[in-house]
């Protein structure tokens, strides 16, 4: 749309400019291009809302056509900004930089925790942010109420710490592990659906691992009303008024009402001084983790509505995009153009093994899990292809984004689906929707004083960090990414170590033969795959 309207009228033919783009948008001279659209200001908001992803890919020929790092549109009446490029993204990941994001994080807290008026309100209150030094004009705020620098406390000293979340992931992979010995037996082959069978048995380990496992032995329901409820978070958040859908919000509030009557009853007889309060895992309330979430709540003196909430949505943080990505590793590996991907997997999961010369247990040793090339190239490669949500920020203030001026009121957009799907990650022979975790992988060669050639290889990201950012950045970046790693190559290498797997077919997810393979379907942050694979295992020790 040019910078005016000229009306023609039909009297004398009078040419009558009303400049009106420069009220609505400010200066085109000075602003980023223009994301097209068939009806100005309803086609963009309508097809942002009711299909994101067709939204993210016509955004992102655009920017490549007009090779923009920034477009602008009006969503719902709003001036929009979407963003890619490491100098534009990382403006959104900056403390002070007039971009907010408490707004949408509030709409998932009443979401998925479903607060009491007076706790939702004391959390509203609170806008000092969350690192040590409240944010310029909140210094008032006494250090008692600063609820949400006690809360990212929590999880930086239990998630972001090296050894605590070492020890939980070990701790998972040992419950996984005793999972697969109690389902199968040493040299007998069975056939399975990998998604089907990550969704039952590594949800209900990781579970445990992270909320103890009383909760679940007490209510057999649990995961089934975890499954109804997780589909019902995006809408109860961001959709229509409870009246218009009432489904997901009665999946929520079954969930919450059953952690509620749990965490209520296992308070009253849980000791706080016991040597089970301080302990690695107990199972009323599993990982230190959950013990000091609770015992934030208690000592701000949340309602027990409150803190069963945050009981129960640690479980959804441990298993609702782990899960989903763990599966993709899995199809994935198995089905990769390559046909060594799988042996250098297995090889490297093998390496990372460590046998008890009294017990003959089998164990991995996660730190080096985490540091095995081809384990991270893949990990890389299916948080860039699937991971689907959208890094948005409220401007609060008068701001900039590289030059860009954005006005207080603006939304600003850092759409996953348009940065992890950038040319950058171009590779010879492959498009960048296609499965190649080759991309991340470099080779390095050294050469010895007698002229011995050796070559190793290594994982790279590049510099491409504006480009990736599947647990968003900043000072709420994902406190559990460490965590959600080395579960997801941890399941990995533990199905490839324990079994020989032949890969059958895919199917749909009630079975039936799919004539395709699996597309990305619904999820959160990761999506889930919209169909499943056919495999037959046999368990190898």
């Amino acid at each position: 749309m040019q910078n005016g309207l000229i009306v023609i009228s039909s009297i004398g033919s009078i040419a009558i400019l009303f400049v009106l783009i420069p009220l609505l948008f400010g200066s085109g001279s000075t602003m980023p291009p223009r994301l097209p659209e068939t009806i100005p200001f309803i086609s963009n908001t309508f097809q942002a809302s009711v299909n994101p992803k067709a939204f993210y890919a016509r955004a992102l020929k655009t920017m490549q056509r007009l090779d923009t790092e920034i477009l602008r549109f009006r969503l719902a009446g709003r001036q929009a900004f979407l963003v890619v490029g490491e100098k534009k993204t990382n403006t959104l990941f900056r403390l002070n930089s007039g971009l907010s994001v408490d707004y949408y994080y509030h709409l998932l807290v009443k979401a998925i925790i479903d607060p009491s008026e007076r706790d939702m309100q004391r959390l509203l209150t609170d806008v000092s942010g969350r690192a040590k030094v409240p944010l310029p004009g909140t210094e008032h705020i006494a250090e008692k109420d600063r609820l949400w620098a006690a809360w990212h406390r929590i999880f930086t000293e239990n998630l972001l710490q090296t050894i605590p979340t070492q020890d939980m992931a070990a701790l998972f992979l040992a419950n996984f592990a005793a999972k697969v010995t109690e389902l199968f037996n040493v040299g007998e082959w069975s056939t399975i659906r990998v998604v089907e069978f990550l969704d039952r048995h590594q949800t209900e380990c990781a579970a445990r691992t992270i909320n103890g496992s009383r909760v679940f032995e007490e209510n057999p329901e649990y995961f089934d009303l975890l499954k109804e409820f997780e589909l019902g978070i995006i809408p109860i958040a961001f959709g229509p008024p409870k009246w218009m859908n009432p489904k997901p919000h009665r999946a929520r509030d079954k969930y919450l009402a059953m952690n509620k009557k749990y965490v209520t009853n296992a308070l009253r007889d849980f000791d706080w001084n016991s040597p089970e309060a301080s302990a690695p895992w107990e199972p009323v309330f599993g990982s230190p983790l959950i013990r000091a979430v609770i015992r934030w709540g208690l000592d701000i003196n949340l309602d027990i509505d409150t803190i069963s909430g945050f009981f129960g949505v640690q479980v959804i943080n441990g298993t609702s995009n782990t899960v989903p990505a763990s599966a993709w590793t899995v199809v994935s590996t198995l089905t990769c153009p390559d046909p060594e991907l799988l042996t250098n997997i297995r090889r490297e999961a093998e390496a990372a093994i460590a046998v008890d010369p009294k017990t003959g247990e089998r164990v991995f040793d996660v730190q080096k899990l985490a540091a095995s090339p081809w384990l991270q190239a893949v990990y890389t490669e299916t948080l860039r292809l699937r991971s689907g949500f959208c890094i948005i920020r409220d401007a609060v203030r008068d701001t900039e984004i590289d030059g860009v001026s954005i006005a207080k009121g603006a939304i600003v957009q850092a759409p996953i689906p348009i940065a992890h799907h950038d040319a950058v990650w171009e590779a010879e022979g492959y498009a960048v929707d296609e499965f190649w975790p080759h991309r991340h992988i470099k080779v390095v060669g050294s050469t010895d004083e007698k002229g011995h050639r050796a070559e190793k290889v290594e994982f790279a990201l590049g510099n491409r960090s504006g480009y990736y950012f599947p647990y968003g950045g900043g000072i709420t970046m994902c406190p559990g990414r460490h965590f959600a790693k080395l579960e997801i190559m941890g399941t990995l290498a533990l199905l490839v170590t324990q079994f020989d797997i032949e890969v059958v077919g895919w199917v749909k997810h009630d079975g039936s033969p799919s004539d395709r393979e699996a597309r990305n379907g619904v999820g959160m942050a990761v999506y889930h795959p919209d169909r499943d694979l056919k495999v037959r295992v046999k368990r190898r020790y």
